[in-house]
């Protein structure tokens, strides 16, 4: 049995029945598949011609008749040797053999019936040069037709010109089963072949653009419900498309609005180029300030401009440049509205910070509205709100305070704290009696006020505490917000981090967990390992802390090679341990596929353990960006080829995963969690994994989806088509132990996750 499935096999591959391999960039392979067929049944025919009339011949002495078949055998099979790389040459001569065997029949067959078999013989090259050689060949053919239908019509025969040569005895049976045979078995197989690629092509092209549409569809959902201002223009520096976000952000309503339109009419400071800027702009009755970000695609046929407001960020750049001119201007004192400034406020900090126990709490009060005062009752209305404020803040803290103008729209009162939460409810308290109108000459103006609230402690810059002040008071929409210093972070500082990460590669620091991949009704069908680091100088480190540190120092191919070593190591500790082991993910970055040695490595590290490729899946991340893609394409294809699973991590999340999916032999599809997460209520996010699914359903690529924390999620995504998940609604990331008990597990038919026996 084994025997005939390689027989076939090979016949499938030497015939090119398979219209997914291309040998050539010029020839399709059906097209070689034909000359094949037709050269091999036609070497069929003279070898059975041969054997047949050989003896015979001899007999009658036709000895002529051996030479001539056995030649046309012979130039036949070199023909075949040569079908694929000189294909043309080869199916030119095939027609010049048809051309010859047709004249050889009309020179050497005297009988007038047999002789006129030869032209008939020629009327077969339209047929074989249509299908081997194109229209042109085939129309040129059948104009040189007109030579054999001249003869034919005529009864010319070149016998009459020629010595005579002597017949067999069943010439006639010889030349029309010949003749029958080549128009009943070696032309029809090969239209045949030609037929079934046209119709292998007209349903690729079916699937084709089904996957078209779907990537389209995807797309659209993508480009238009994206949270980041997108919009799309062309060579001619024309808008062809715009998001949602940017018709909101620019204060157009309508797609009308922006299809079509130069963009140059919207922001001329554009350039054609990859580049960043910031511009200003009023739209409606405000000043936006909008950062720009250019980025080129298909060969700079077209761009995508991302914008975002950054008016707020400007806003408080604005605010601080204000306050320091100020500051240069006036040292220690706003005359406009009486009361010191912000360096005397920073002097009163710095200076007395260690008669109040060095503890001081500032807070910062902003008039949200103070723009609007200022155009509505003019602008030396505001002073006088703001000094009004400032008194009734002195009136309530009274001489323990130091009261100053921060900015144009703010007052800063620096409180000594005795008690934090005595001090917290007094400030608790002031802001809610401030009065929501104050009476400026005949205007009752009303206010709008929050307040920021930031502690200074002693080594502490002064400076330092306004601006956190400030910043909490910009950043949020609350009444009153306390600032936060966020203490840890500052100490985890990025290169500390980095020396301690690459200590920690080799003093045994680092070790896996591994997360299972289930399917819908919990069966363990995989895990992803997940690399985890403590620390014996900062405890344990945070993935989402030391891996894009590590993707900066260049440490993120280290870690790579560090995890596909353990990970195989692992693998094939289990296997001896009997477990039925089962494919285990490891994240691939862009860095680790630009590197040369990157797939000798993977193939090395497999080989040496002595595991199967098959069971170390390969995930390349949505952000997996490469210095060269075509190399990146021909290592992943590579790995693929050998036997390593492709996997496409974050999927959704960027543009650049089209095109990885079109590219790149993918086996399976990972939807990010965003589009995962409240999926049973959010339409947006449904649709687009709906679109996501169905793609994947036409290439026919596994689809798995991670970061699933609830089993609505999990009921939802079932119905949507995905039957593979990871995430907490089945298991947490786990200790090696663990996971071999889970693993042991699988030993038994239809074991499932604990979870999910609990699922109604």
């Amino acid at each position: 049995m084994l025997f005939f499935v390689r027989f076939k096999q090979q016949l499938t591959d030497y015939f090119y029945l398979r219209d997914d391999y291309l040998p050539s960039a010029q020839v399709e392979a059906w097209r070689i598949s034909s000359l094949r067929i037709m050269l091999v049944s036609i070497l069929l025919l003279c070898a059975v011609f041969v054997i047949q009339s050989a003896w015979q011949s001899v007999i009658e002495k036709v000895a002529y008749v051996i030479p001539m078949a056995l030649t046309f055998y012979i130039a036949l099979a070199l023909l075949l040797l040569i079908s694929r790389r000189y294909y043309r040459t080869s199916a030119y001569s095939l027609l010049a053999l048809i051309i010859l065997a047709g004249i050889s029949f009309n020179a050497t067959q005297h009988n007038q019936i047999l002789s006129m078999i030869g032209p008939i013989v020629m009327y077969s090259t339209p047929f074989v040069a249509f299908m081997l050689l194109g229209w042109k060949v085939g129309i040129m053919c059948i104009a040189l037709n007109t030579i054999p239908l001249y003869i034919l019509i005529n009864q010319i025969s070149l016998a009459d010109y020629v010595t005579p040569f002597p017949v067999q005895e069943h010439a006639n049976y010889y030349v029309h089963v010949i003749l029958f045979v080549f128009f009943n078995l070696c032309i029809p197989l090969a239209i045949a072949r030609a037929s079934t690629a046209a119709k292998r092509g007209n349903q690729f092209n079916i699937e084709r653009n089904q996957v078209l549409s779907n990537q389209s569809q995807l797309y659209h959902a993508l480009f238009v419900t994206a949270q980041t201002a997108k919009i799309i223009i062309d060579s001619n520096r024309n808008i062809i498309e715009a998001n949602d976000s940017a018709q909101s952000l620019l204060l157009t309503s309508l797609p009308k609005h922006f299809i079509g339109l130069d963009i140059d009419k919207v922001f001329p400071e554009l350039s054609n180029e990859n580049s960043d800027l910031v511009v200003n702009r009023t739209l409606g009755a405000k000043m936006k300030v909008f950062e720009l970000s250019v980025r080129t695609i298909d060969d700079k046929q077209h761009t995508i401009v991302t914008i975002q407001d950054v008016s707020a960020k400007a806003l408080l750049h604005k605010t601080l440049a204000v306050q320091t001119q100020a500051r240069q201007r006036l040292k220690l004192y706003d005359e406009s509205i009486g009361l010191p400034n912000r360096q005397w406020l920073e002097n009163k900090i710095t200076t007395n910070g260690e008669h109040v126990n060095g503890t001081i709490a500032l807070c910062a009060i902003r008039l949200n509205n103070g723009y609007f005062i200022e155009q509505k009752y003019g602008f030396l209305s505001l002073p006088k709100v703001l000094r009004k404020l400032a008194d009734m803040l002195n009136e309530h803290f009274g001489e323990r305070s130091f009261i100053a103008v921060l900015d144009k729209y703010s007052l800063g009162i620096a409180i000594p704290i005795i008690d934090d939460a005595n001090t917290k409810t007094a400030i608790n308290q002031l802001v809610a009696t401030l009065p929501r109108n104050i009476q400026v000459n005949e205007h009752s103006i009303h206010l709008d006020c929050k307040a920021g609230v930031a502690t200074y402690q002693q080594n502490v810059n002064a400076s330092r505490l306004i601006n956190n002040a400030l910043h909490a008071v910009t950043v949020s929409e609350l009444t009153i917000n306390y600032y936060e210093t966020g203490s840890q972070q500052r100490f985890i500082e990025h290169q500390e981090i980095s020396i301690l990460l690459s200590e920690a590669l080799t003093h045994d620091e680092l070790y896996v967990e591994y997360q299972p991949k289930v399917r819908g009704d919990g069966t363990l069908i995989g895990m992803e390992a997940l690399l985890r680091w403590n620390s014996p100088v900062i405890g344990r480190v945070s993935p989402g802390v030391f891996i894009p540190i590590a993707e900066q120092s260049g440490l993120v191919l280290a870690l790579t090679r560090w995890l596909i070593n353990h990970v195989c190591a692992q693998l094939k500790l289990w296997e001896l341990e009997g477990l039925a082991i089962l494919p285990v993910a490891i994240n691939i970055s862009g860095p680790d596929l630009d590197q040369k040695d990157f797939k000798k490595y993977l193939i090395n590290s497999v080989v040496e353990h002595d595991i199967k490729p098959y069971y170390l899946e390969l995930e390349l991340t949505e952000s997996a960006k490469t210095q060269n893609i075509p190399d990146a394409i021909a290592t992943v294809r590579y790995l693929a080829s050998f036997g390593f699973c492709i996997t496409l991590d974050d999927f959704g999340v960027g543009y650049s995963g089209l095109s990885k999916l079109t590219n790149f032999p993918v086996q399976r599809v990972k939807i990010d969690r965003q589009f995962i997460t409240n999926i049973q209520s959010d339409a947006k996010n449904a649709k687009v994994v709906e679109a996501i699914v169905a793609m994947c359903k036409v290439f026919k690529i596994d689809v798995l989806a991670e970061g699933v924390e609830d089993l609505r999620e999990v009921d939802c995504l079932l119905a949507m088509g995905c039957a593979s998940f990871q995430g907490f609604a089945f298991a947490r990331p786990m200790s090696k132990e663990n996971i071999a008990k889970l693993m042991n597990n699988k030993l038994m038919p239809n074991v499932k996750l604990p979870l999910a026996r609990h699922r109604v």
